[in-house]
């Protein structure tokens, strides 16, 4: 099986536009060269908003994404707690993080992509994390990262975390006597890497956020990984893609897919066969020669808004 891997759409309809026009161009390459599955590790959106999830929405209809059996989604900080667009969000954003409802909006990133998650296992009755899809030899297993707030432990909402009630429906998943003879693959948004890159281009905000980029518990977590004999994880959040190895683990970082390189898309491609994993990291230029615009209906437009352009 093909699976094509990218992350960090953070598509939106107001701030950061050239990330829809990458993530078209993207798909359009992926859709083009050929592939089984399609995964997303997060940050679909860069401020989880209405209009860009409905963007998102647009986007994966176009390219005929919305089916169980041909794309995985999992959900980003951005996706919960969005992000810094102007100088002054740096003031305001702690409050707009302390009043997200962090339980809702997870509820919501569920509400906006619901074909992709039909004919899937899902531990919790409450919440779509963490699921399960099963193929022929494998499975994909879709895990929420994203730590809850607070000002001590996640004041840029960019920190990660995986509840105890998550973890324990995460090793449910992996002893289920059904998957016992299958290669189990994780999907979550944040890296398990040791080490965090210090040079980095961008905001000094940016610089800032990305020393608080960091999943607790690592350890424990990729414990458990191995006691079930995980065979790979895919993320994102780090806006680079490689790959790294912990404890016989293999980790695939596709955050360099949209953001992180200017004038270039990064996409994994990884072919899984029985007992083996081939990764190639495919480099494409960026282009918008087939790019249309056109701006959301009325309808969709929320009252703050006049007509944004939008790339689809």
């Amino acid at each position: 099986m093909k699976i094509a891997h990218i992350s960090d759409l953070h598509l939106n309809t107001e701030y950061k536009t050239i990330n829809n026009k990458k993530t078209y161009s993207a798909l359009e390459y992926i859709i083009d060269s050929g592939f089984d599955h399609l995964i997303i590790s997060g940050d679909i959106t860069e401020n989880g908003d209405k209009n860009s999830y409905e963007l998102a929405r647009k986007i994966f209809r176009k390219f005929n994404l919305l089916n169980n059996e041909k794309l995985t989604l999992v959900i980003g900080n951005h996706d919960i707690f969005g992000g810094v667009n102007y100088a002054k969000d740096i003031i305001d954003f702690p409050k707009r993080c302390r009043k997200t409802n962090y339980d809702d909006k997870i509820k919501e990133f569920e509400s906006y992509f619901p074909e992709t998650l039909k004919n899937t296992f899902q531990p919790s009755k409450d919440f779509m994390f963490p699921f399960s899809k099963e193929f022929d030899s494998f499975v994909l297993i879709g895990i929420n990262t994203i730590a809850k707030y607070t000002f001590l432990k996640n004041p840029f909402a960019s920190n990660g975390a995986i509840s105890k009630t998550e973890l324990q429906n995460i090793e449910e998943i992996l002893n289920l006597k059904a998957f016992e003879n299958k290669d189990k693959f994780i999907i979550g948004h944040h890296h398990f890497s040791k080490q965090v890159e210090h040079n980095i281009e961008g905001s000094m905000w940016k610089k800032i956020e990305r020393q608080t980029m960091k999943l607790r518990d690592k350890k424990k977590i990729i414990k458990l990984f191995s006691k079930y004999n995980v065979k790979a994880v895919f993320h994102g959040h780090m806006h680079e893609s490689n790959e790294y190895y912990r404890k016989g683990i293999r980790f695939m970082n596709a955050g360099g897919s949209v953001l992180g390189y200017e004038n270039e898309l990064k996409i994994n491609y990884v072919k899984i066969t029985p007992n083996k994993i081939e990764l190639n990291i495919k480099s494409i230029p960026y282009t918008t020669k087939r790019l249309k615009s056109y701006t959301l209906s009325q309808k969709s437009k929320s009252k703050n808004h006049c007509c944004l352009p939008i790339f689809v």
